[in-house]
């Protein structure tokens, strides 16, 4: 019997003893799963920011819904609250899936199939290879955003962080769609038009402090011309006579490897306004991207810009507004056409636990204004029925009086 107690009392210990181990572990896995659920969340809310403030501004109050319950969640994590915690993140997920599939299927699925067919008929009118490949890439992207759509929906409805991977994947490839569409709409242009172009890409380049082509954005082409036919020694001679005679004096300009940097860019230079003057348009783009930054963007900006100054009206029934575009523009490169829905809403979160708070103080005073009321109401009462008591008790005096009368 002894050994047998031993035994028992062995088995309760390890049974303990793994149990709390256990629940150890539990708490953690809960801390880390809570932790990284929160950064997805996060990631998807900053996601959904650039849509709501480039598209949705009607959906802003969901919007903030969605990141209340987020910022109340991260709340209760930095109070190692984790169930709490996890409730909030995944009641904000909810709010969010509603939001991804009614601006997916609104916004992107209709404005992308709206554009790829509105410039489809003066592509192929173009008879441009490149610009029909691009067309076509549009297209192709289209669908595949469609794809990912059609899967996120038929997933199981509780799985709301899977459904959101499947929606961000699905606005990704509709807005790579309409940036094929925006590059087949410039490929698509005659070469008068596309010189405008890279011309007028240059000039805002310029504006911004890029020294690159300097020297030929305002030239014509004779003037363009004679600029060619000169050497980089005379060149660099009339620039130094010109310092010379401002009287500045630059000591990194006279460096050996300044000096190389202008060499190499005064050759380039050249290459790209040969290339230009013949019409070589792909021999200029691969020196000019070494020197402008988010080439595709800013090539499509200075294409909007040229086809709205030189007002071309479309061939087909179908116009479109270039203004407009850039909007779309813009929200495919991740940029914002105004100022972001977040910033606003962050001011107006508050932590719930104040909210309750302000409620609960809020019913103690209509309890109080209630009780003070019911005191007064009881008052006016009871001073009506001592009134009444004593005007009974007047005409039972007076009834006695006349009772006696009547006997004598």
């Amino acid at each position: 019997m002894k050994h047998y107690k031993y035994f028992t009392l062995s088995i309760l210990f390890i049974f303990l003893f793994f149990a709390g181990y256990q629940g150890s572990v539990y708490s953690f896995s809960d801390q880390a799963n809570t932790e990284r659920i929160i950064n997805e969340n996060k990631r998807f809310i900053d996601f959904l920011n650039i849509t709501i403030t480039n598209f949705a501004d009607d959906k802003k109050e969901d919007f903030k819904k969605a990141y209340s319950k987020h910022f109340n969640a991260e709340v209760a994590f930095l109070q190692s609250d984790y169930p709490r915690a996890y409730k909030r993140i995944y009641t904000s997920q909810g709010d969010l899936v509603k939001l991804y599939e009614e601006i997916l299927k609104n916004k992107y699925l209709e404005d992308s199939k709206d554009i790829l067919d509105k410039l489809a008929p003066n592509i192929i009118r173009s008879k441009n290879a490149k610009a029909k490949h691009y067309l076509t890439l549009g297209y192709r992207d289209r669908t595949l955003g469609w794809n990912h759509y059609t899967v996120g929906e038929a997933t199981n409805p509780r799985q709301f962080s899977v459904k959101l991977f499947k929606y961000e994947e699905a606005i990704k490839m509709l807005r790579r769609a309409k940036r094929y569409a925006f590059l087949a709409l410039h490929e698509s242009q005659n070469n008068d038009l596309k010189k405008k172009i890279y011309y007028q890409m240059l000039k805002t380049e310029k504006a911004s402090g890029n020294i690159f082509f300097n020297r030929f954005v305002e030239l014509k082409e004779d003037a363009t011309i004679e600029e060619l036919a000169k050497v980089f020694s005379e060149k660099e001679k009339v620039v130094k006579d010109d310092s010379s005679k401002t009287k500045k004096k630059d000591e990194e300009a006279e460096s050996y490897e300044n000096l190389v940097l202008r060499r190499v860019r005064f050759k380039k230079e050249k290459i790209v306004a040969g290339s230009l003057l013949n019409n070589e348009f792909d021999k200029a783009e691969n020196e000019i991207r070494q020197y402008v930054k988010d080439f595709n963007y800013k090539l499509l900006i200075s294409t909007f810009e040229i086809l709205t100054d030189e007002e071309k009206v479309q061939k087909s029934d179908m116009t479109l507004n270039y203004n407009n575009l850039k909007v779309h523009l813009m929200d495919n490169y991740l940029r914002l056409s105004k100022e972001s829905a977040l910033t606003g809403i962050v001011g107006k979160v508050s932590v719930e636990d104040q909210i309750e708070n302000s409620d609960k103080t809020k019913k103690d005073e209509t309890v109080k204004d209630e009780k003070k009321a019911d005191g007064k109401e009881k008052e006016k009462t009871s001073g009506l029925d001592a009134i009444k008591k004593t005007e009974t008790k007047v005409e039972e005096k007076k009834d006695k009086v006349i009772k006696s009368d009547d006997k004598k």
